[in-house]
Formats: C-alpha cells, structure tokens, sequence
C-alpha cells in the first residue's frame, strides 16, 4: 500500500479515538455555559390552593357594650385561589414578577351581618377577588452588578476557550506523532535498502575471490573470511526487517489500521522522500512565536482569568446585603368569576417600598474566600511564569535540534562519499595485490554505516523540524491543518 505523509496524517486525525475524546470536551463545556445563562430563563409559576378557617363563635350577652369580637372577624371561611405568574433574574442581579391571581370565597361573617341589612349571621357570602401584583427586588451592595450577576456564565465560556485549546492541543500531538513514525518508517525501508546494497556489495566481492582462489593469486581462507562477512550482513538484514514490521505496526496503530484483519499483513510504502533544505532561524523569534501560540500558555491564561472573575465575585459577597423591595397591586372583587379584573382601574390598589439590610457581623466566610482568591491568582501567576520558562527552554532546545542535525546531515553525507572513495581505492589496491579482503570488506562495512547514518540524519533533520513546531504549538499552520467543529481536515 503506497501511503504519502499527508494520507497517514489524514488518516491518523480521521479516527484518532484520542481525537474524538477530547473533541466531545468542547461540546460539553458549550453545554455548560448553555447551563450558566440559564439564570435568565423567565421562570412560569402556577398555584391552585384550598383553605378552609374556621373560628371560635364570640358572644356579647353578657355586656350592654359590644366588645371588639363582636365586631370583628368571621366565623368561617372556604377560599380558592388559582394564581399564574412569571419571574426572571436581570443582569443587575435583581429580580422581577408578575402574578395575576383570582380567589374566591365564601364566608359566614357577624361583621357583615351587622352592616348589610337583610343578612342573616348564618347567611353565607360569597365574592370573587381579582387581583394583579408586580414585586420588584434589586440588590444595592452585595449581588449588585452585571459582572457579579454573570460570574459563572464568563468561567463557563472561558472553560469552553481552554477546552477548544486543549482540543488543538491534541490534535497537534497527534499530527506530530504520525508524522515522525512515517519517517521512521522511511529510514527503516531504506536502511533495509542500504544493507541488502551491502550483500551485494560482499557477494560480488565473494566471486572475484573465489576467481582469484582459483588462479592462486590468493588464499582460500579469504573466501572463509567473505562468506563469513555475508552471514554477518544478512544478520544485519533480518534485524532492519524486524525493525521495519514493527515500525508499520506503529504507524498503522496511529492511522487506526487493525492489526487483525484486511490491514494487518499490509506493507506500507511511503512515497515521500526525506529532503534538505538548510534551515534559516532566529531563535529569539522562535521563542516569540512559541509564547504567542502555546495553547497551554492559553490555558494558564484563562485559569488566571478565572481566578479574577471569582475574586470579583467573592469582594462582593463581603458587602452587606442591602435590597430595595417593591410590591404594587391591583385588586377588584365581584360576585362572579374574573368579574373583579374590570375594576382593577378604579384605583384600588396598594404599594410598598423598602429597604431591607442584613449583614453577619464577623463575616468570616466571605473574608477568607477572598483572601484564598488572592492567594489562587498568585499561584496561578507562578504557574504562568513557570509555563513559560519551561516554553523557552523547549524551543531553545528544539531550535538547537534542527541546528545539530541539519550539521550532522551534511556531516554525514560527506562522510559518506568519503567511504565511497576509500572503498573503491582499496577494491583497486585489492585487484593489483597491494590490499587484502579484510580492508575491502572492513570498508564495505563502513560504506554500509556511512549511509544509513545518512538517511537517519536526514530523517532526523526531519523530525527535528516537526519537533521544533509542536514546540511552538504551528504545526497545524504549516501543514494547513484546518479544525473545524467535525474536525481536523487537510486541504
């Protein structure tokens, strides 16, 4: 199976199960500011009640002078009431209702009996009251205040920010990880390559031995010496097979592949080819980038933000708690049912205005939340400093990474084509009878090294490149990853 770098990372990032994980983060974090700013959602309330008083019958048979029982009160009363209403908390922490409400009762009274002609003290009256109230509470000090009011609903959106960075975050570690195994996987492919060029480098050294055994020019023990030489390569030759297998092992485990099944005996080709290009940074800009883009330093960020947020909140709660209260109601009554709403613009109603105060006396509890408020940002604040040390020191390293094996590609490379020259000088030597087969093949052994180490240098350089932008939190950027709320996608 041909795979190119950008199919193993489209494929690592479609079914990464890491991934998906942490992209059901964000969603939940949205639920929970959804859930924040449902403080404001208007409230509906109904009530249907019953009550029935009954109290004890007074007597004036024993005075001239009425007494105050006699005048006043009711033998008995059945009410209903049905009310409906809503209420809603403002931005301003305070809050509002509205209830409009119908009772109806019927009572058996003296006091009536007494001032409407033709009742009897056992008769029953029965009336309808309509009524419409509005109560209005707005906190003054303690819960006063948009910012207090809305506390929750800013750390909610903030946890929603951290969680999308963190998702980033992933998504990051992910491409980087898929990424360095397939050049893994390069170099193991083309180690393989470099030693079965070595066999048969020291098979066709094998024959020009045995021919020159033949003619006496020199020692069958050389030809010992040879085969003994291809037993040691082929030795060689099964471990870079090994290593390759489980190096496609990895890969197809980072791109989802079973690895019982149709894709487990699959032989992964990569198609790319490691290339050089000499690296031009500045590291002092690499460092800025890094503390501009670090999702983790984002994090830290908002954490601190948090912080902030609460200790606004928890300031406030050492306020005294002062309330302006306010009620206004209209009320009608009638001897049918609603018949009291069309007299409620006939100015009967009542109103009330107030002030209501309440504040504990040590205040304790808010004291020390604020002070272990203080004492979070402060930790926070380290925390932050700290994060970004430790970012400097992993780009500075990074970037010295990408500088060491762009030195040790070129190293390598001249080393190389120095081995080449060695060995066919010392194949000449061989052929005239100035050398002998153990320097032939001591430097077809060199030769084999000098180009693996070659190839692990460039896919080095490689790595290193991606290395130095995780630690910078832009290898999406480079690669055009695009995130969007399905997910990674590559152009």
């Amino acid at each position: 199976m041909q795979l190119s770098l950008r199919e193993a990372t489209a494929f690592a990032l479609q079914a990464n199960l890491d991934i998906q994980i942490a992209g059901l983060t964000p969603r939940i974090r949205e639920a929970q500011v959804t859930e924040a700013q449902g403080i404001f959602d208007v409230e509906a309330k109904a009530e249907l009640a019953a009550l029935e008083d009954s109290l004890l019958k007074m007597s004036s048979t024993f005075s001239d002078q009425p007494r105050v029982n006699d005048l006043v009160g009711q033998d008995t009363s059945k009410q209903q009431k049905l009310s409906v209403g809503i209420e809603q908390l403002t931005p301003y922490g305070g809050t509002y209702g509205i209830e409009v409400s119908e009772r109806h009762e019927d009572t058996k009274s003296r006091q009536l009996a007494k001032v409407r002609r033709g009742l009897a003290p056992n008769d029953v009256v029965t009336y309808f009251e309509s009524a419409v109230e509005l109560k209005v509470t707005q906190p003054l000090l303690k819960n006063f205040g948009s910012y207090v009011t809305k506390n929750q609903i800013y750390i909610a959106q903030n946890n929603l920010t951290s969680a999308e960075e963190d998702f980033l975050r992933q998504i990051i570690t992910s491409t980087s990880a898929v990424q360095q195994i397939y050049w893994d996987l390069v170099f193991r492919r083309q180690d393989l390559v470099v030693r079965q060029q070595q066999l048969d480098l020291t098979q066709r050294l094998l024959e020009q031995v045995r021919r020159q055994v033949e003619v006496g020019t020199l020692a069958p023990i050389e030809v010992v010496q040879t085969e003994a030489d291809i037993a040691r390569v082929k030795e060689q030759i099964i471990v870079a097979e090994n290593a390759r297998h489980d190096t496609e092992d990895r890969l197809k485990r980072l791109m989802q592949f079973s690895l019982i099944g149709t894709f487990a005996d699959v032989e992964l080709q990569p198609t790319d080819t490691p290339t050089y290009t000499p690296p031009v940074l500045n590291q002092e800009a690499e460092v800025v980038q890094a503390l501009a883009n670090r999702h983790d330093l984002v994090q830290a960020k908002l954490a601190l933000e948090n912080q902030h947020i609460r200790l606004v909140f928890n300031q406030n709660q050492t306020l005294p708690t002062l309330d302006l209260e306010g009620t206004l109601r209209f009320n009608g009554f009638d001897d049918n049912f609603t018949g009291g709403f069309e007299q409620l613009g006939l100015g009967r109603r009542n109103w009330e205005v107030g002030l209501v105060f309440r504040h504990p006396l040590a205040n304790r509890t808010a004291k020390s939340r604020v002070e272990q408020s203080r004492l979070a940002i402060r930790q926070q604040v380290l925390r932050i400093q700290d994060l970004e040390e430790r970012i400097m020191e992993d780009v500075r390293g990074a970037v010295r990474g990408v500088l060491a094996s762009a030195q040790l590609v070129q190293a390598s490379r001249a080393a190389r084509r120095l081995a080449e020259k060695q060995l066919e000088a010392e194949e000449k030597k061989l052929r005239v009878g100035l050398s002998t087969v153990f320097f032939v093949l001591q430097f077809q052994q060199d030769l084999g090294d000098e180009r693996s180490n070659e190839i692990r240098a460039l896919t080095q350089y490689l790595k290193s490149l991606i290395r130095l932008e995780e630690a910078k939190d832009t290898l999406l950027q480079s690669y055009n990853i695009t995130v969007s709320p399905q997910g990674p996608r590559l152009p």
